[in-house]
């Protein structure tokens, strides 16, 4: 996979993540990391474990198949 999919992913993450008005710190919270961490992830998806893509997109109310693009 092209470094363009992980940035759409990272995209799709940051767009639901503003729709429900949570700040990166409001999810680093949820997840359990610090806030640098959270951020780290959100701009390079493909180091993000995938059991926290699971747990992001729980907290954003959505599949993780739609943050993939489905």
């Amino acid at each position: 996979m092209d470094e363009s999919f992980y940035k759409q992913i990272a995209y799709r993450i940051k767009e639901k993540r503003f729709k429900r008005g949570y700040s990166q710190s409001f999810m680093a919270t949820e997840l359990g990391i610090s806030q640098n961490t959270y951020s780290r992830n959100e701009r390079s998806i493909r180091k993000m474990p995938l059991e926290r893509l699971y747990r992001i997109a729980a907290i954003l109310n959505t599949q993780v198949v739609m943050l993939l693009g489905g």
